[in-house]
């Protein structure tokens, strides 16, 4: 029997990632859950409430976080394990991943990017749609990748750093823990 899989937010990354999943072919069952949604509600999708998650934990073995900040997410990480789901790493169909590449636990790659040899990605990491990250990288647990950002060779992004769309860096980039850079930065290399 195929697993089952539900998502936590159901905003733009929870609906992208509802997607993938779908077109992975690897689950029976998706759902989304939101803490907007309101019973009575006939969105097909949408079953729930994320603060309500622990009562679908019989019902769906898997979980993932579709939730694009990067505290929020961190902060349902231990909470959705508690709860007694697995948390799934999603990988698009349309990204390539170096068969040396390490995920964690409940990432998602989005369509289009691309992870060379020998690069670590964290635990609850989002790489988005068109990255381009480069050997022996490294990805900070919670950290997230907007559209497009490119990372030379060796580059280390902190735990929960939010590098936004179309930022980029060449050999050796450092992004602290925590920092946010806006869209189109030129990410600063170590001395």
């Amino acid at each position: 029997m195929k697993d089952s899989l539900i998502i936590l937010g159901a905003g733009g990354h929870g609906r992208s990632i509802y997607e993938l999943a779908v077109m992975s072919g690897a689950f029976s069952r998706i759902a989304l859950l939101d803490d907007n949604w309101q019973p009575g509600n006939n969105h097909p999708i949408i079953i729930g409430r994320i603060t309500d998650a622990i009562k679908y934990s019989a019902q769906y073995s898997h979980a993932v976080i579709g939730i694009g900040n990067n505290k929020v997410r961190e902060d349902l990480h231990q909470k959705v394990i508690e709860a007694g789901f697995e948390l799934k790493t999603l990988i698009h169909p349309h990204a390539f991943v170096s068969p040396s590449a390490k995920i964690g636990r409940g990432t998602v790659i989005c369509a289009g990017a691309v992870l060379g040899i020998d690069v670590n990605i964290g635990d609850g990491v989002i790489v988005n749609c068109s990255c381009a990250i480069d050997h022996d990288s490294n990805l900070g647990d919670f950290s997230h990748l907007g559209v497009g950002v490119n990372l030379a060779g060796n580059s280390d992004i902190g735990r929960s750093a939010f590098v936004q769309a179309g930022s980029s860096g060449g050999f050796n980039t450092y992004v602290e823990p925590y920092a946010i850079c806006t869209p189109g930065t030129v990410l600063k290399t170590r001395a």
